[in-house]
C-alpha cells in the first residue's frame, strides 16, 4: 500500500518520464565540431548534426547511426568535396530509414565502388535534396547500391559523374525508390545514366537527359531486373551500341506513362530489349534514331506494348518505328505514324518483322515510310521478313 504524497508520486512519474524521452541534440558544425566527421563520431540515435554554409574537404561515414545530416541552407551553398581521396559519404554499417542526408552538394569523389556515396551490406539511407557532381568510380560515379541496399532518394540531382559502369546511380542486389531526380550529362562504359543488375528499382518522375554509354544504355542499363519506372522522361541520350534512352535484358521492367524523346543508338534509339518480357503503357517514343529500331528494338523476348504512340522516329536500315527479331510482342491500341527508314537498304518504315510474329490488336499505321539511296525500300507501314 503506497502512503507516499500524490505530488512525491507526480514527481518521480515526470523524472522517469523525463529520462525515457530526452531530446534529440542538435550539433553544429562549424560552431560546435570543425567538421562534419567529428559531429557524426559524436552523435548518437536522434540527434541531428546541423552543417553551415561551406565546402568540406572530407569524407564522412554515417556508423549505421540514425541521425539526420544536413544543411542548414542547402545544397546551392553547402559542400562536402573529397578531393579525389575516396567515396565522399559511406553507409556500410546497415543504416535503415532514419539515417538522413539532407541538402549538400557532393562532389570530388574518386573510388573503386561510389565515388559520391557507398551504399552496401543492407544499409538503405534516406537521401534528400542533395546534388551529385564530378564524382568519379569504377562502378557507380554518383552513387553505389549493394548487397541488399535499397536506399530513398528524392529531389536529388546526378550531373557530369562519370564510371566504368552507372555514371549516375548503380544498383546490384538492392533496389532504391527513386523520385523526383534528375540524371543529366553522366558518362559510362555501360549505363550512362544508371546501371542496374537484378535490382528492382523503383522510379518517379525523374529526368535522364544527355547521359552517355559507350556501350549500352545511355539513359539506363537494366539486367535481369523488375524495376518500375513510372513518368520518367529520357530525351537526349546516347548509346555506342545498343538502348540510347533504355537498355533492357533478361527481365520484366514495367513501364509506364514515360517519354523517350531525340535518344540514339546504333539499335533501339529509345530502347532496346533482349530477352525481355516487361510491359510498356501509355509511353510515347519520339524523333528517336537508330540504325535499326529508331523506336524500339525487340530481339525475343515478349514485350508487351499497350497504349503506345511511336511518331517521328527515324531508322537507316530496319523499323523507323519499331523493328522485331526472333521476338513474340504484343501490341494493343498503338499508334505508329510519320516513322522513316532512310538508307541503302531500308525495310518497315512503321515497324519490321524478323522472324518475328507479333501480335496487333486495334493499332494504327499512318505516313510511315522509306527510302533507298541504293538499292531496296520495302514497307512504309510493316514489312515481315522470315529470310
Amino acid at each position: 500500500m503506497c502512503t507516499r504524497t500524490l505530488s512525491h508520486c507526480v514527481c518521480v512519474v515526470g523524472l522517469l518520464w523525463s529520462m525515457g524521452t530526452a531530446a534529440a541534440d542538435i550539433l553544429h558544425v562549424p560552431g560546435d565540431y570543425p567538421t562534419i566527421q567529428e559531429a557524426i563520431d559524436a552523435a548518437v540515435d536522434g540527434d541531428e548534426v546541423e552543417v553551415h554554409p561551406g565546402t568540406y574537404f572530407e569524407t564522412i561515414n554515417l556508423l549505421g547511426k540514425a541521425i539526420t545530416v544536413r544543411s542548414s541552407d542547402g545544397a546551392g551553398v553547402t559542400t562536402i568535396d573529397a578531393d579525389g581521396t575516396g567515396t565522399v559519404v559511406t553507409c556500410t554499417s546497415g543504416e535503415g530509414s532514419e539515417t538522413i542526408l539532407e541538402g549538400f552538394t557532393i562532389t570530388g569523389g574518386n573510388a573503386i565502388p561510389g565515388g559520391g556515396m557507398a551504399n552496401m551490406f543492407d544499409s538503405s539511407p534516406t537521401v534528400t535534396d542533395c546534388t551529385f557532381i564530378g564524382n568519379t568510380a569504377v562502378e557507380g560515379g554518383g552513387m553505389f547500391n549493394a548487397f541488399g541496399s535499397s536506399p530513398t532518394v528524392t529531389n536529388c540531382t546526378f550531373i557530369g559523374n562519370t564510371a566504368d559502369e552507372g555514371g549516375g546511380m548503380y544498383s546490384v542486389l538492392g533496389s532504391p525508390t527513386v523520385t523526383d531526380c534528375t540524371f543529366t550529362a553522366n558518362s559510362a562504359d555501360e549505363g550512362g545514366g544508371m546501371w542496374n543488375l537484378a535490382s528492382d528499382s523503383t522510379l518517379t518522375n525523374c529526368t535522364f537527359s544527355e547521359n552517355s554509354a559507350d556501350g549500352h544504355g545511355g539513359g539506363i542499363y537494366d539486367g535481369f531486373g523488375s524495376p518500375t519506372v513510372t513518368s520518367c522522361s529520357f530525351n537526349d541520350n546516347t548509346a555506342g551500341s545498343q538502348g540510347g534512352g533504355m537498355y533492357e535484358e533478361g527481365g520484366s521492367a514495367n513501364i509506364t506513362s514515360c517519354t523517350f524523346t531525340s535518344n540514339s543508338a546504333n539499335s533501339g534509339g529509345g530502347i532496346f530489349a533482349l530477352n525481355s518480357a516487361s510491359i510498356l503503357t501509355k509511353c510515347i517514343f519520339t524523333h528517336n534514331t537508330a540504325s535499326r529500331g529508331g523506336g524500339m528494338h525487340n530481339i525475343g523476348g515478349s514485350p508487351t506494348v499497350t497504349n503506345c504512340t511511336f511518331s517521328g522516329n527515324t531508322a537507316n536500315s530496319r523499323g523507323g518505328g519499331m523493328y522485331n527479331n526472333n521476338s513474340s510482342t504484343t501490341l494493343t491500341n498503338c499508334t505508329f505514324s510519320g516513322n522513316t527508314v532512310s538508307g541503302s537498304f531500308t525495310f518497315g518504315g512503321g515497324m519490321f518483322n524478323d522472324h518475328s510474329n507479333p501480335t496487333l490488336t486495334n493499332c494504327t499505321f499512318s505516313g510511315n515510310t522509306v527510302s533507298s539511296t541504293f538499292f531496296q525500300a520495302l514497307g512504309g507501314g510493316m514489312n515481315n521478313s522470315n529470310s
